[in-house]
């Protein structure tokens, strides 16, 4: 996938992300969002690859930003 189709979709999951946090609330949707990333993880990759992505996900937690904008509340 080149980098402007890897845009579009980031663009267009966001903003579906953000009308489910208007409509649903911002900590249930992040809850099933990665529950769901998690499962697709889990299906794509080996169980050593799964193991390596989920510890650098937690090893990367202080690098996570916070959205400037749109705002999700």
């Amino acid at each position: 996938m080149n980098d402007a189709k890897l845009q579009r979709l980031y663009d267009t999951f966001l903003e579906f992300a953000d009308h489910m946090c208007a409509e649903h609330g911002a900590m249930e949707v992040a809850a099933i969002m990665m529950a769901q990333a998690l499962t697709i993880y889990k299906s794509a990759m080996s169980e050593e690859d799964y193991n390596r992505m989920v510890d650098n996900i937690s090893s990367s937690r202080d690098k996570v930003k916070t959205f400037q904008r749109p705002v999700i509340q």
